[in-house]
């Protein structure tokens, strides 16, 4: 697991530089994590400076304008800040945070602690 995640993480910089250093660009994608997980923090260093990738995992149990709250795994609940820039995608389309809705199941990825960069998001069936 723990090579995964680092082969991952070696992927994402491969196409995140300047997204990460915050020299704008293009915001790098998820990275796809196996097995059973609810929350994946991965340090990486580019250009000499430090930053860490937070994926958080579960379904959507509150949403507001600036936040969505997701339901992991067991009791835990992660509140994800999101922001106008976040890029959002729900079933494979391009979204706006607005069209989150409760029960969705989602990932999502904040850098360096901020509002998250990407939501991947499964409509309820």
């Amino acid at each position: 697991m723990h090579r995964l995640v680092t082969l991952t993480a070696l992927s994402l910089l491969a196409c995140a530089g300047t997204a990460l250093a915050g020299g704008g660009g293009n915001v790098p994608p998820i990275p796809r994590v196996s097995g059973q997980w609810s929350e994946v923090s991965i340090n990486v260093t580019i250009r000499r400076v430090p930053h860490t990738v937070i994926l958080d995992r579960g379904r959507i149990i509150q949403v507001a304008a600036t936040q969505i709250t997701l339901r992991e795994s067991g009791p835990s609940t992660a509140v994800v800040p999101l922001s106008p820039q976040t890029l959002v995608v729900i079933d494979g389309l391009p979204a706006t945070p607005s069209d989150l809705r409760r029960k969705m199941s989602v990932v999502t990825m904040r850098i360096d602690g901020g509002a998250a960069v990407r939501v991947r998001a499964t409509s309820v069936e």
